[in-house]
């Protein structure tokens, strides 16, 4: 009886059979697609963040090792926890705080996978050190976006200041101001108020003295 459980045990499979690390790839992939249709498609700006996030593996060779689930999932654990009305330009800021922080780094708390039975990161494929360049990454993102470079971070050209706003910033008069640095505008409003009524005043006796004439 032995004999017969272990020639059954080591006989190969035959050659039609599928691949099992396969199979289990294509069910892994499988319950992400469900798991994104039910938690990430439904999220304002976390479609748009997704795709950003999905150029910036594909341009920048630092976050190439990123996985697209563990992307995906990420910018979902993100959007969700920060609130309904959200824009893409917060969205994507607060994706990049959450890894400046050092979520990915070696000890830190990691990206729990909710699509496996077992507590499994989804960034276990990272290296020691290509997780300490994704943060550094992350945290130079930062300081473009803080200083207006969003431009960079995006890998576009940056775009011309509107119009409106030029032709407003040439329409401001400079306030004039006399030796003591005090405001003359009101001085000036004033002046031309006296020359007036000086004027008026002028005009009045004349007006009489031919009446009276």
């Amino acid at each position: 009886m032995c004999y017969v459980l272990e020639s059954v045990q080591t006989k190969p499979d035959p050659p039609d059979v599928l691949d099992r690390q396969q199979c289990l790839e294509a069910l892994a992939a499988l319950r992400h697609a469900k798991w994104f249709q039910a938690r990430a498609n439904g999220l304002q700006s976390c479609v748009v963040v997704i795709r950003i996030l999905r150029d910036l593996c594909q341009r920048v060779p630092t976050w190439t090792p990123v996985s697209q689930w563990a992307m995906e999932l990420l910018a979902e654990k993100c959007v969700s926890s920060g609130g309904t009305n959200m824009s893409p330009g917060d969205a994507l800021r607060r994706v990049f705080e959450c890894i400046a922080s050092g979520i990915l780094l070696p000890g830190g708390p990691g990206l729990y996978d909710p699509c496996e039975k077992e507590a499994t990161d989804a960034t276990s494929g990272l290296t020691s050190q290509e997780r300490e360049d994704i943060t550094a990454s992350a945290q130079h993102a930062l300081r473009l976006i803080a200083f207006r470079q969003i431009h960079k971070v995006l890998g576009m050209d940056q775009l011309p200041t509107p119009k409106f706003q030029q032709g407003r910033r040439a329409n401001r008069k400079r306030r004039r101001t006399n030796s003591t640095g005090e405001s003359t505008e009101g001085e000036g409003a004033d002046g031309k108020k006296d020359k007036k009524e000086a004027g008026e005043a002028v005009a009045s006796p004349s007006g009489e003295t031919s009446e009276q004439n």
